[in-house]
């Protein structure tokens, strides 16, 4: 079984506008109102929220620890993670906050403004957390780190130490890389409770003060952590892991394993590192080495990113295989 602990938001898409936007004060003017021709779309959102979703969809047991707000967007929200199959007991409702939105808005350009309202998810603290949940997880993942106030960095240490009491693995993903980034000074006392680490190059870069890839991973790993995964897009996946205490490699000249992406026509990011996350720590969870996990996480991602419309539902584990393996 997965317990993800992690951000639950409802993305709102207004796509296609003729031109941003340009206040013009409270009156409806030329530049102030703008038309588009495609309507409003509502999506799940929240890495703690798609990364659940995409593992229940590819047929585990998975367990969400977040919060919601108690008004309508919440209930739309629970809606589609309980039709999906993932556990809802320890997403809390929050009543007086709202379910956190994110509104984003793009022209015929592909130019975006996003706005943000961060609601239920800073609420979320350390008594949200079940000690017997955390410690019957096989798995347990940590993502939304910088935009969890309530468990950084002590909640997050705690929470790990706990999992630490079973045989839980762990691991986190410390993106976004905004607000107040995640720092390796801060999260050494994670570290060293932490079995995957999990982040893009640029969340990387900033969190080993803009070390070049390769010494940034090893600098995780100096840190504590047991295995270090950059996620690439679609150049795939970068993998440097801890062999015998050791920072070791199946690479073959030692250095970190490069694991290429899949060729695919893309549709959509929006889910991607949520859903590679899922397929990594699924196929670990199976017994898979770390590069051979990437490969199926980078399977996953292609899936998803390469439909178009709600991207999550096209996961299965019958079209990441004919990706892996086509006829």
């Amino acid at each position: 079984m997965f317990t993800v602990v992690g951000t639950a938001t409802v993305d709102l898409f207004v796509s296609n506008l003729a031109a941003m936007p340009r206040s013009e004060g409270d009156e409806f003017t030329v530049d102030s109102l703008v038309f588009h021709d495609q309507p409003l779309r509502t999506s799940l959102g929240g890495n703690g929220a798609n990364s659940a979703y995409a593992l229940a969809r590819l047929g585990t047991t998975v367990e969400l620890v977040g919060g919601l707000g108690d008004d309508h967007l919440g209930n739309w929200m629970a809606d589609q993670l309980v039709d999906a199959g993932v556990g809802m007991q320890s997403v809390r409702r929050y009543p007086g906050k709202g379910t956190a939105t994110t509104l984003i808005l793009s022209d015929r350009q592909q130019n975006r403004l996003a706005f943000h309202h961060e609601g239920a998810n800073r609420a979320v603290d350390s008594s949200s957390l079940d000690s017997s949940l955390i410690r019957g997880s096989d798995i347990l993942l940590l993502t939304s780190y910088p935009i969890m106030p309530g468990l950084r960095p002590q909640g997050a240490v705690e929470l790990f130490r706990e999992a630490g009491q079973g045989d839980t693995r762990t691991a986190v993903d410390i993106g976004p890389a905004i607000g107040e980034p995640a720092l390796l000074e801060e999260l050494r006392p994670l570290l060293a409770c932490t079995d995957y680490f999990i982040c893009n190059e640029h969340e990387l870069a900033v969190c080993t003060g803009g070390a070049e890839l390769t010494a940034g991973m090893a600098a995780v790993l100096e840190g504590g952590a047991g295995c270090v995964v950059i996620k690439r897009g679609a150049a795939g996946a970068v993998v440097l892991q801890r062999e015998n205490g050791d920072i070791a490699s199946a690479g073959p000249t030692g250095g970190p394993a490069f694991v290429p992406g899949f060729s695919v026509e893309v549709q959509t990011t929006v889910g991607a590192g949520d859903s590679f996350n899922a397929g990594f720590l699924l196929a670990v969870q199976e017994g898979a080495s770390a590069e051979q996990a990437a490969r199926f996480a980078n399977a996953v991602a292609a899936t998803v990113v390469s439909t178009p419309d709600r991207p999550l539902d096209a996961l299965s584990r019958e079209a990441v295989n004919r990706l892996i393996e086509p006829t």
